[in-house]
């Protein structure tokens, strides 16, 4: 019996990205703003795949890779900042839930034929020509899968390891409520080619800097529990980036820091960036902390999202304290 495949189902949406992959032959490919190892490593996964088939593609990234990824040699191929001169047929994102996410293309989108926008996220606005946009996968890395699946294309050691750092990054060392049971199977199907994944948990959960470790200090030392001590806040300052000549890469694992201590179930990390306060969530429970970050101008997940805000800082925290502590209850 011949499969009906929904219109506007996954599936479906798979057919239609297979069919513009077939028909095409140049890719730019770029990920959201301070990429992540989901961004990095479903990028990467992609342009092997790609240029296996006789692609070309072009990586794009707003930001600079960050440094616990440096042990992908790979990522010199993602030019950071520097867009093509010629435009490129099919434009892909990855886990950029709006536009503005991939960082300032400067009117490039324009000149793609297709727009492919890939998301995990539920806030994910659907900005593209193709929205494949699957709010229960763990992962973008777990859709890049599913795709290469339905591409009947064998993902070989250095792809499966990308895929592997997106999903396990992603889903925090498979602790995160966005884990089930495809993940863990799509899990054991990279692993089943071979490559070490030992080595990579070890680069990126038992190896840190010096920077890394001395902003973690810092933010542990500015630590602020809620009366009812359901809400756990840190506070990272301008100086404080300074001090240890630490950029804001070297505090991206701290958010999860305050979801530590018993009893709380919303911790929330201010860090001031140049020209914005930059505002991590993490909850659990019944809280959906993403209608938080939505409020503000943000995104993500129920129980991870964050947001951004061009104002002071102590204003920013402020405002967001107020809505945090309202929620907790």
């Amino acid at each position: 019996m011949k499969k009906i495949i929904k219109e506007n189902s996954i599936e479906e949406k798979l057919a239609r990205i297979i069919e513009v992959i077939n028909k095409n032959q140049r890719f730019f490919l770029a990920g959201h703003i301070n990429p992540d190892g989901d961004t990095i490593g479903s990028m990467l996964a992609i342009s092997s795949v790609l240029r296996r088939l006789g692609k070309k593609t072009y990586l794009f990234s707003h930001d600079p890779v960050p440094e616990n990824l440096g042990f992908f040699s790979e990522f010199r191929k993602i030019k950071v900042g520097c867009l093509p001169k010629a435009p490129y047929e099919v434009m892909i994102l990855l886990e950029c839930s709006t536009l503005k996410r991939a960082g300032n293309l400067r009117g490039f989108e324009k000149k793609a034929k297709q727009i492919i926008n890939i998301d995990h996220h539920k806030t994910a606005v659907n900005f593209g020509d193709i929205n494949l946009v699957d709010s229960t996968s763990s992962s973008t890395a777990e859709i890049i899968y599913r795709l290469f699946e339905r591409m009947g294309v064998r993902v070989n050691q250095k792809e499966a390891r990308y895929l592997y750092v997106g999903i396990v990054t992603d889903t925090g060392r498979f602790q995160f409520p966005s884990t089930n049971s495809g993940t863990h199977m799509t899990a054991a199907r990279l692993l089943e080619t071979g490559f070490n994944f030992a080595n990579v948990n070890k680069y990126l959960y038992a190896t840190s800097s010096f920077p890394s470790l001395k902003i973690l200090g810092k933010a542990l030392a500015s630590l602020e529990l809620s009366k009812s001590g359901r809400t756990a806040l840190m506070f990272l300052k301008k100086e404080d980036f300074l001090q240890f000549n630490a950029s804001v890469e070297h505090s991206e694992n701290i958010i999860n820091y305050g979801m530590m201590i018993p009893g709380v179930k919303i911790s929330v990390l201010f860090r001031e960036e140049p020209g914005r306060v930059s505002v991590t969530f993490r909850s659990k429970g019944k809280i959906d902390i993403s209608l938080v970050a939505r409020r503000f101008g943000g995104g993500g997940h129920k129980y991870a999202a964050g947001c951004r805000l061009k104002m002071p800082f102590d204003e920013v925290v402020e405002k967001i304290r107020a809505v945090v502590l309202e929620i907790e209850k």
